[in-house]
């Protein structure tokens, strides 16, 4: 496609994005290029997309990602003396992070190389320098593992990819390095209050397992767990260190209380829980009750 032909259905796609009453299917309506990003409470920045990036398709399309995380991470990020995105995939997260935020290091944990390159194009284009890549998968021990992700034709940038083996024929493989925190020295560079999200697709548990250094900073962290098996793991590092968990609701902009982690529903609009060790009132400070 030459860049005439692509710039004329960018700016169609645009046309439809800004008049439809409805939303608007992806199919049918591709976008090549850079685009501004102004869903979130930070300062404006760009993305990249071939068309081929779910976080792009969400934002672009929808007009939405995870709503309420979004706006919890934000207001936390502000005052965070350190910020470990794990499972970063394009960055969403470490560039909101980066455009509220100069004067600290964002650390972007994402094996996937196809992932991680697009990182790397988003991070380039705002000059955030601030975020640091880290092209390993956290985990609990310092080795290689298999890692995976589901193709799709038209979804270059899978969402969904982790460590493990799997029987499935309709993915990816490849081997990747996974790494423990622990061991690393990054914990006494996080400051007294870190924020920590991790979203690492069925990996969480060995994730916590290998960074307990940071974890006795108690942190503030935002986790994405389907596991019931894996919060039983969790529950047993966490709960003893005093932690507050929350469910996230996107869609309502509430928070719901929890005696601990619970696995969440694949099938439902809530993925995201909020551990940490602040009060009721500080939480209501931050306008997030």
């Amino acid at each position: 496609m030459d860049l005439k032909t692509l710039t004329v259905r960018n700016a169609a796609t645009v046309q439809i994005l800004q008049t439809s009453p409805k939303p608007v299917p992806i199919t049918g309506n591709p976008f090549f290029g850079y685009f501004e990003v102004t869903l979130f409470e930070c300062p404006q920045f760009l993305m990249f997309t071939n068309n081929d990036c779910p976080r792009s398709w969400n934002i672009l399309f929808d007009g939405k990602f995870e709503t309420h995380s979004m706006k919890i991470w934000c207001r936390l990020a502000k005052t965070a003396t350190g910020i470990l995105d794990i499972g970063a995939h394009v960055g969403v997260y470490s560039l909101c992070a980066a455009a509220l935020r100069s004067d600290i290091k964002i650390h972007a944990f994402e094996p996937n190389p196809h992932a991680y390159t697009r990182l790397r194009v988003n991070r380039g284009v705002n000059s955030f320098d601030q975020i640091v890549e880290h092209t390993f998968a956290v985990g609990d021990k310092n080795e290689y593992v298999p890692f995976s992700w589901v193709k799709k034709p038209t979804l270059q940038i899978a969402s969904g990819a982790g460590v493990g083996e799997s029987t499935r024929t309709d993915i990816e493989r490849i081997v990747v390095p996974m790494g423990a925190l622990d061991g690393t020295g990054l914990a006494g560079s996080l400051g007294s209050k870190p924020l920590v999200k991790i979203d690492v697709e069925g990996g969480e548990a060995a994730t916590i397992n290998g960074m307990l250094e940071v974890l006795n900073l108690r942190p503030d962290i935002i986790l994405e767990t389907f596991s019931a098996k894996s919060c039983d793991v969790m529950n047993t590092v966490l709960m003893p260190l005093g932690y507050r968990v929350f469910l996230i609701r996107e869609n309502h902009a509430t928070m719901v209380p929890r005696e601990k982690l619970q696995a969440c529903d694949l099938a439902g609009e809530d993925f995201n829980q909020l551990l940490t060790l602040r009060t009721d009132d500080e939480l209501r400070q931050l306008g997030l009750f």
